[in-house]
């Protein structure tokens, strides 16, 4: 796995870095909104969009804490990772929403979520982003 950096990054410049994550998790969650607000067919990817967003606020996450960040799409590894720093993320429960992280956008492994999941997951989401927007102080 590679390693994004977020250790060494002045004041200012790690500012920037998070509100970046920020901004890239809070466009997935928006997307995966409006799949579910004008078209809840495709839900695949509505949760695909959801599982980006949980992965980039967990990386904001570790950013803000100065942590370097691992390349990965796990959301287990992430979760961990934010443990070790906050066990208020020990909590969470992402069943099978890692699993639209890569493959699922593929026809090989085509995953086709019921709408109570993929409202779960969206809900997981949102919860996602309230802690760590709360937690994260720049």
């Amino acid at each position: 796995m590679g390693v994004e950096r977020s250790r060494g990054i002045m004041r200012n410049e790690l500012k920037e870095y998070i509100k970046g994550w920020f901004i890239k998790a809070d466009n997935d969650l928006t997307i995966a909104r409006m799949i579910f607000e004008h078209n809840p067919l495709i839900l695949d990817i509505a949760c695909f969009h959801c599982q980006q967003a949980v992965e980039k606020y967990l990386k904001a996450y570790i950013a803000s804490k100065e942590k370097d960040i691992v390349k990965t799409h796990n959301l287990n590894f992430l979760q961990s990772q934010c443990v070790e720093l906050d066990s208020d993320f020990k909590d969470f429960d992402f069943k099978r929403l890692g699993e639209f992280a890569v493959d699922a956008r593929y026809p090989d492994d085509y995953i086709m979520p019921e709408l109570s999941e993929a409202k779960e997951y969206l809900l997981i989401a949102e919860q996602v982003e309230r802690i760590v927007k709360k937690k994260t102080v720049f």
